[in-house]
Parts: C-alpha cells; structure tokens; sequence
C-alpha cells in the first residue's frame, strides 16, 4: 500500500515540476496577402456576420449552428455567440477594438475561458498582409500538457483554412468603382472661410467626433442667424497610418468675417481644387481618394494643402448607403505670382 502511496506522490510531484517548466502563455500566428484595398480588408476582418457566413474555418464544421449577432457589425462592442455541436461547442466573440492596423477581439469557449484573437492588416504592393493570431494564458495546473501539445499545429491549419477562404471572399468581391471611372474636375475656388472643432482624432473615434460635433455647431450657428454654404464638412490637416490618428476638423462653411465663440475659423486662401463625388458608404471612400491620388501624381500637381470631405446627404433621412453622397475637394496651392 505504501508503494502505491509513494508512487501517487511521485506522480504527483513530478507533475508540479513539470508544470513549473511548461509555458504561461501560447500563441499562434498565420499570414497571407489578400489583393485588395487594405482600408477593405480591415472592414471586412472586423465584420463578423462576413466571419461567420464567409470565412471561419469552424462554420462548415456544424451548418446548423445557431447564431446570434449583436452590436454594429464592424464597431467596437459589435460580436456574436454560437451553439453547436461537439465540434464547434458553445462561445461568443467580441471586438474590443479597431483603431489603427488592428482589430482585437475576445474569443469566449464553454468552459475553457477568455483568449485574446487579434489581426493586423499591413499594405503589401499593391495589397494588404494580413496577420491572424491568437493568445491566451494557461493556468499554473495546465501547464505540464502544453508541454506535450502543439496548439500551433492543432490550430495553425484551421487559420491558414480560415484566410485562404478570407482571401477567396474578399478578392471576389465587386469593387465598387474602378478609380479610372471617377470623373474628377478642376475649379477654382475664392477664398472660403469654415468654423468648427479641430483636433488628433484616432480613425476609430472620428465619427462618434463629427457626430457629436455637427449638432453644436449649426446649433450655434442658428443662434446667430448665420447662413452655410456648404454641407457639414471636415477638413483633414494630416493623416498618421502607423498611428491611426488624424488631424482633422468638424467644420461648415460661413460667409467671411464670421465668428463664432468657442470654434476656430480656419480660412482656405483663394485655390486651384480637384473635386470628385463620392456615392456610398462612409467605409469605402477611400478608393474616391485613391483616384485622387493617382491624379495629383499623374499631372504633377503640388501636395495639397487640405482635403476636404463635405457630406451632402444626411444618413438620419437616405438609409440606402449607396445614396450618399460625399463631395471631395483636394486644396491645391496655386503658385507664388512673380
């Protein structure tokens, strides 16, 4: 009896060390590139109704899973939960954030707790790289069988699955305008004057900043009977990618010599502007800008001075994303008179 005792207590013992030795943490990482805009990669990534019903390598496992979404699909706060069969189980998934290049998530299985999933989307060429990974720690009594598992090849397989079907997904997908096929004009413009709410705003934040900002300022505005003469605009001073900031204002146009209190001005000196209009979703407008781009670099045209996006629909009347319409202006310096 007493050997059998003393083996227990080996055993056990043995297993204490061994788990002093194993791992605190593991995590798993895959990569591909996806030829696509990298702005619409990181839309889509963040979309998890596009997960569940395009790309999860885990969704074929059981069709008949029960899914429920909430939240804004996209946003931070947006996730869903599933129940399904043994493959697949009981869980919920949660975007925590989507500022900069990266999307974080928390990935929630029946009785096996909380990990970490993250993305990074990284412009590659002509595309993006995107970065699919998880982690998430392992308690002090579990550590002796991390030692004997690869959760990097359990798991590794399923996300090369997961993004070679996500690369699939995405690279099929219309775009919604060639930019060749925008019709981008040459103006003048004489010298504007905006009042508005400047400041560094994280791409994340910037519409929860406009809206919020929009409201006061024709509030304000109505107090003084002061007239627009444009739609609400913003005008964006700079762009940080690596951040995932810009340095921007919520503005309106007003006739010059207008001020208001406790809202800056911000003058645009008589101009040469390039003007593109935009149809559709906010998310998307970056292939407007992209036209843009490829304009001021074909004729050779100064780095403008601002960019200007004025809003002319108000999405609280059109529902119809495809229906907005947004005005772009590229400020460019006229130059220096000899």
């Amino acid at each position: 009896m007493k050997k059998v005792l003393y083996v227990i207590i080996g055993l056990v013992v043995g297993y204490f060390i061994l788990c002093l030795f194993g791992p605190k943490e593991i995590s798993v990482e895959r990569s591909i590139v996806v030829n696509a805009d990298p702005a619409i990669v990181k839309t889509q990534i963040g979309d998890l109704k596009f997960f569940q019903e395009k790309w999860s390598p885990w969704s074929e496992k059981d069709p008949n899973m029960k899914v429920t979404y909430m939240g804004e699909m996209g946003k931070a706060g947006s996730g869903y939960s599933w129940t399904g069969n043994k493959e697949v189980g009981t869980g919920t998934m949660v975007v925590n954030s989507t500022e900069g290049d990266s999307v974080i998530q928390t990935l929630t299985l029946d009785r096996m707790g909380d990990s970490r999933t993250f993305y990074a989307v990284k412009p590659e060429n002509s595309g993006a790289k995107v970065t699919w990974g998880i982690s998430f720690d392992i308690g002090f009594m579990g550590r002796a069988m991390m030692l004997f598992m690869n959760m990097d090849k359990m798991m590794g397989g399923d996300f090369e699955k997961g993004l070679t079907k996500f690369k699939t997904a995405v690279e099929s997908m219309p775009v919604a305008a060639p930019t060749a096929q925008y019709e981008i004009k040459e103006v003048s413009w004489e010298e504007k004057t905006f009042i508005g709410k400047r400041g560094k705003i994280s791409f994340e934040k910037l519409t929860p900043f406009l809206a919020e900002n929009y409201p006061k300022i024709f509030e304000e505005l109505d107090k003084t009977k002061v007239a627009t003469l444009m739609a609400p605009s913003a005008i964006y001073f700079s762009k940080d990618q690596e951040k995932g900031e810009t340095d921007c204002a919520a503005v309106t146009c007003v006739p010059k010599g207008t001020n208001i209190k406790g809202y800056e001005t911000f003058a645009v000196p008589t101009s040469r502007v390039l003007q593109v209009q935009y149809y559709g979703p906010y998310d998307k407008i970056s292939i407007a800008h992209k036209a843009m781009d490829e304009y001021v670099k074909a004729n050779n045209l100064p780095t403008p001075s601002h960019l200007i996006e004025e809003y002319v629909t108000d999405p609280m009347h059109e529902k119809d994303t495809a229906k907005w319409l947004t005005n772009i202006y590229y400020v460019i310096p006229l130059p220096l008179k000899k």
